[in-house]
């Protein structure tokens, strides 16, 4: 099946949902692919602070917002629809779902987002699903009175501890430096807490366990000592990995951390082909998301062929 837009876009998080909601409000035939669920990473935020409009929202609910902003607008969202061809060689651009079917359209929006980032250490593939955990939302709850590792230091990692630490009885926070790169607000939170640890200096060299995690290597660098903490879990937020693998393959240029390069527009090197959000790189936030597909999708309009 063929399917004839003015624009598509590929992702349904934040940035998608936006670029689909204006695209609509401008009158363009547009459709959103989303491989799962809409909401992307957003999805496992239990409580968001910084999104203007909401002094706390959690990130189901602004994803169901958003979302139904979206489709009122008049845009198509068709989840569990996976994109797994590209083509943009042409003035017509192709995109083929797993499905395949093949929607065409003169412009594409890429908003597939980032995928959270693996420590690489021993025991970390063996464990997963076992006490090894990328969303502390998800598996919190089945750590309830037991002892956690949360590696990172993050925005990401410091809202992970602080869920972590209503539930758990106790949260040691695994950080490479010796001070944390989240918000104040989030930092000064997580230190006033009475079961939160924060193990400066340190790094992760292994997960050790038997038939799931039962503790920790660690190493503090600053004065080169090692030694291990039982632990029943471990939640890793070190950062994210931008989805564009398929990237190179289809011409479409990315910088050395893999992240797509875009102009002042949100274009890539290839015209009528947009990046938008996480998939473009640092600040990987929602207000940046949203802001980036704003641009995208109002640039396209000022551009596009008129038929």
């Amino acid at each position: 099946m063929v399917e004839k837009r003015d624009l598509i876009i590929v992702g349904c998080g934040p940035a998608g949902m936006t670029a689909g909601l204006y695209a609509a409000r401008m009158g363009l035939n547009a459709v959103i692919l989303e491989t799962g669920i809409c909401g992307g990473r957003m999805m496992n935020a239990w409580e968001i602070e910084n999104y203007p409009g909401f002094e706390k929202i959690s990130g189901g609910d602004l994803t169901m917002k958003m979302k139904a902003q979206a489709e009122n607008a008049g845009v198509e969202i068709r989840e569990m629809t996976a994109a797994e061809e590209f083509r943009f060689s042409k003035p017509t651009k192709v995109v083929v779902t797993a499905d395949g079917d093949e929607f065409h359209a003169p412009a594409v929006v890429l908003a597939m987002g980032a995928c959270d980032a693996e420590l690489g250490v021993p025991g970390e593939t063996e464990y997963h699903g076992r006490g090894i955990s990328y969303c502390a939302t998800c598996d919190g709850p089945l750590y309830r009175g037991k002892r956690v590792v949360v590696v990172g230091g993050g925005n990401t990692a410091a809202m992970d501890a602080l869920f972590l630490a209503n539930i758990v009885e106790k949260v040691y926070v695994v950080h490479r430096r010796n001070q944390l790169r989240a918000e104040k607000t989030y930092a000064d939170r997580l230190k006033a807490m009475s079961n939160v640890e924060i193990l400066w200096d340190t790094i992760l060299l292994e997960v050790l366990g038997e038939e799931a995690v039962t503790g920790v290597r660690l190493r503090n660098n600053k004065i080169d000592k090692e030694w291990t903490l039982e632990s029943d879990g471990v939640f890793i937020a070190v950062g994210c990995t931008p989805n564009s693998s398929f990237c190179e393959s289809v011409g479409v240029n990315l910088d050395d951390e893999g992240n797509i390069i875009v102009d002042a527009n949100q274009q890539t090197n290839i015209k009528g082909v947009y990046a938008v959000g996480d998939i473009t790189g640092e600040p990987r936030q929602i207000v940046k998301a949203c802001g980036d597909a704003v641009k995208a999708v109002t640039h396209w309009l000022m551009v596009r062929p008129i038929e």
